[in-house]
């Protein structure tokens, strides 16, 4: 997917895709599930940098499944189901940014689930999955072009009447042709705990462990390592949600993050460089408040203010002949409405987002601020 072209013949082959899967779905199929998302947007620092040229982009996204189930047995209520799925996602970005693309995806999952008496409907449950995806950059960035696949097996688990347990085990392998040295195996983990109240409390926390492993020979000659390189990194989340009433409620969130290894990078006279940076490349911390009130006309409105702190810690970044660290104050300030256009759960919906952007950092070329807005117009089915 070299080319503008080529990415209007691969938004047109979506479209093709779309109407052939509706078309054959029933006929595979007891029942069907999915939806379709079209949205629009602008980002004053698409690419999250000081000297971005602002953009405005076009979303695409397609989500189908197919549910094959087994009747509950009459005694314990326990069920079992498979689901075949597909989604596919399309981006295109203005202003020469060329930061469109285009991802496949096709994957199965297995459902076991255990009605918790039959005047409880809450269930038990444990459920295994694959999915395998291709992801398509436009011209400049076709070297991050990759395939990728996911499996996971997951849990729930209700420990009396107030408290719920869940978690899940996965493991993603990520392969890019034309950058072998990006390419990496990542097993992680994540295990959650809920407490509902009376007083309409709800509190989670989490724990999150996962490494990654960049396992192409390339890796340990790119990166200067004497074996291949790898990262680990511990994460915890601890929410609150109070409602105040059948209208209103209020959310909390803080996240923390510690990195167990370091992230790799090289540096080396004047060359200094590292693997595609994510959420493994910094450690630090993250709080969210939010307030969500449903209004006139059965609107949703959230308002969301957030503060977080990312530390790249000891990799070193080429603003300086010697090379920098850096450390960056990131704060979001943000609107959304949400309205369903039927009144019903499925059906379509609309969701207006907008908000502003301010990045303070320690290298002037991530210290930035801006704003940015979105619509989308999702019909599930």
């Amino acid at each position: 997917m070299g080319s503008s072209d080529e990415m209007t013949t691969g938004r047109a082959a979506l479209m093709t895709m779309t109407a052939v899967a509706l078309a054959c779905a029933p006929v595979v199929a007891g029942s069907v599930n999915g939806s379709f998302a079209l949205g629009t947007g602008y980002l004053d620092n698409p690419l999250g940098i000081s000297d971005d040229k602002p953009a405005g982009y076009l979303i695409q996204s397609l989500r189908l499944s197919s549910t094959f189930d087994s009747e509950p047995d009459a005694d314990r209520l326990i069920s079992h189901a498979f689901k075949l799925g597909y989604e596919g996602n399309f981006s295109e970005f203005g202003n020469d940014t060329n930061l469109g693309n285009m991802r496949h995806g096709v994957g199965v999952e297995w459902f076991r689930s255990e009605r918790l008496s039959a005047q409880d409907p809450r269930t038990n449950s444990l459920s295994a999955g694959g999915q395998f995806a291709l992801r398509r950059y436009e011209d400049y960035y076709t070297i991050y072009d990759y395939s990728d696949v996911y499996s996971y097996l997951a849990f729930r688990h209700y420990s009396g009447s107030h408290v719920l347990w869940s978690g899940y085990a996965a493991a993603r392998v990520r392969r890019y042709s034309e950058l072998p040295e990006e390419s990496y195996v990542e097993p992680h983990g994540q295990l959650k705990f809920q407490r509902f109240f009376a007083s309409r409390t709800t509190l989670a926390l989490s724990a999150r462990y996962g490494v990654k492993f960049y396992n192409d020979s390339a890796a340990s000659v790119i990166w200067d390592t004497p074996s291949l390189p790898s990262t680990s990194q511990m994460a915890t989340r601890l929410k609150i949600a109070q409602g105040l009433s059948d209208r209103i409620s209020l959310r909390g969130r803080v996240d923390s993050r510690w990195t167990l290894s370091d992230f790799p990078y090289y540096v080396a006279d004047d060359i200094f460089d590292s693997p595609l940076l994510d959420t493994y490349a910094h450690e630090g911390w993250d709080v969210l408040g939010a307030l969500k009130w449903l209004g006139p006309a059965q609107v949703w409105t959230e308002l969301v203010a957030s503060r977080g702190e990312h530390d790249y810690g000891s990799m070193l970044f080429a603003t300086s002949p010697e090379g920098d660290t850096r450390l960056d104050i990131v704060r979001d300030y943000y609107a959304s409405l949400e309205k369903s256009l039927n009144g019903q759960r499925k059906g379509p919906k609309l969701r207006l987002t907008g908000g502003w952007r301010d990045q303070s950092s320690t290298i002037a070329a991530y210290d930035y601020d801006g704003l940015f807005a979105s619509s989308t117009l999702t019909w599930q089915f």
